[in-house]
């Protein structure tokens, strides 16, 4: 008699538990939040769906997918993360697309400050063991992302729309902001909290 595959632990988790997406970013000013829907809502009508179709805007820090009763851990680590970082000033301009030319984005200046800030926040939230364990996805390229998961007809469209746009921003960085969804392609993002950053005393 056969012997059945030894199922992965945490795929067998993942089917037994509710899980919610969470994510930590960057949110933009809110001008240049308008700006990028009212861009994704022109996609949507042009290619259909794509990652961010439903997303609310944010550079994104880091991303998890945990059971709800993880969010207070979660979001204690982040606020010791968050104190002792100073706030800044953020350059976002120049659209750009990835080398795979899956995505498109926005690029940003302040790429030193943002993977320091991100460090210090990911270094307390894999603290927690539980939530190390469960993973945290962290996105090593500072970025504004527009739309991903493009396929080759998608992009073309897509870029030959956002490509020829001149586009540049500036504002203050004084917070991180926590954001969860379901785990649906067309879940809305619901904001859990917000977290000041704190210049060392």
């Amino acid at each position: 008699m056969a012997r059945k595959p030894r199922q992965d632990v945490l795929t067998l988790f993942d089917s037994l538990v509710y899980t919610c997406g969470y994510r930590l970013v960057i949110d933009p000013a809110s001008h240049v939040a308008a700006r990028v829907l009212e861009w994704r809502g022109t996609l949507r009508e042009r290619i259909g769906k794509f990652e961010e179709a439903y997303q609310m805007p944010g550079i994104t820090l880091l991303r998890t997918e945990l059971p709800p009763e993880y969010e207070g851990p979660l979001a204690d680590a982040i606020e010791r993360g968050a104190q002792g970082f100073a706030p800044f000033a953020l350059n976002l301009g120049a659209m750009a697309h990835s080398e795979d030319r899956g995505s498109i984005h926005i690029e940003i200046a302040e790429k030193g400050t943002i993977a320091a800030l991100r460090q210090r926040i990911l270094d307390h939230v894999r603290a927690n063991r539980r939530i190390r364990k469960l993973g945290v996805e962290v996105n090593e390229q500072a970025r504004l992302t527009i739309a991903s998961g493009l396929k080759s007809e998608q992009f073309q469209t897509a870029w030959a729309m956002l490509a020829p746009l001149g586009f540049t921003a500036q504002q203050r960085v004084s917070d991180v902001v926590l954001m969860k969804r379901e785990l649906d392609h067309t879940s809305i993002d619901r904001h859990v909290r917000t977290f000041a950053l704190e210049a060392p005393h």
